[in-house]
């Protein structure tokens, strides 16, 4: 069950004439700033993963898994079309799943000339490049991607009635997570734009989501 565009528009519009925010949004803004909201929670949610190891419910809605083949001569894979974050890789060799692991670049020369401690189909690594993984051994073989996709960019289309902007179904696209996330997609959405949020659980929110972003810096 995902979220209608419309429906959440009309929510933080609702909200903006609580507080009596008089900040005229046009269509192109609420589309960038709905899109950033979602957008910065997913990447707080993400750092907070990569600091705990803890996957929030809004996270785990974006991972996928993805089963690929490498180059076989080379050992490189390009990013899926919609990749955002690694979460895991693991290979399968004699009939077993083994974790890949994770080099960083600059020690990646270190592994290629490495011979003491050579990469194996048994002991595999990758390290990651702007658009694509490089595996070593290069004939990796089959590898499971788990990874965190991009979320959809929400969009409000409309059509214009009587020189006013009508919300239009055709061309509009919805946001992809739960109802349950409403609330905290939109406290971010609002202070965005610059909304002094009054309404209590919107605040409550919105402070949540600032101190566990400054908690990571």
């Amino acid at each position: 069950m995902s979220v209608n565009i419309n429906s959440f528009r009309i929510f933080v519009q609702a909200v903006q004439n609580k507080v009596n925010s008089g900040n005229s949004i046009t269509v192109p803004q609420f589309n960038s700033f709905a899109n950033q909201a979602q957008l910065m929670i997913f990447e707080k949610d993400r750092n907070i993963f990569l600091k705990t190891g803890d996957m929030s419910d809004f996270l785990s809605w974006f991972l996928v898994n993805a089963v690929l083949n490498p180059n076989i001569n080379t050992g490189y894979l390009p990013y899926p079309a919609d990749y955002q974050h690694t979460a895991g890789i693991r290979s399968y060799y004699n009939g077993k799943e083994r974790p890949v692991e994770l080099v960083e670049n600059k020690a990646w020369g270190e592994v290629i000339a490495s011979e003491l401690m050579a990469p194996s189909k048994i002991f595999p690594k990758y390290t990651e490049f702007a658009n694509e993984y490089r595996f070593l051994p290069r004939d990796i073989g089959i590898v499971m991607l788990d990874y965190w996709r991009e979320p959809v960019k929400p969009i409000w289309n409309y059509s214009i009635v009587n020189n006013r902007e009508v919300y239009n179904p055709t061309g509009s696209v919805d946001f992809e997570w739960a109802p349950a996330f409403l609330n905290s997609v939109a406290a971010v959405y609002l202070q965005l734009i610059g909304c002094n949020i009054k309404d209590k659980e919107l605040s409550a929110f919105a402070n949540q989501y600032s101190q566990e972003s400054n908690s990571l810096l």
